[in-house]
């Protein structure tokens, strides 16, 4: 997840959050946003019970 916490860290940390996501870069914010206001708005008025996982495409293991 790209923030400014995470951009900060020192290194080539944002080469290596793209390389661990299969859509080739990291989440941020807005994209979560979506997926926290979808069940709360009108679009998710009949989803019940569901688990959203906002994992973008997270590969289980980070690149060689």
């Amino acid at each position: 997840m790209r923030t400014e916490t995470a951009e900060a860290v020192p290194g080539d940390r944002a080469a290596l959050m793209d390389g661990t996501d299969a859509r080739g870069r990291a989440g941020d914010p807005g994209g979560i946003a979506g997926v926290v206001s979808f069940p709360v708005g009108p679009a998710g008025s009949y989803v019940n019970g569901a688990v959203l996982f906002a994992g973008g495409g997270e590969l289980s293991a980070l690149p060689a």
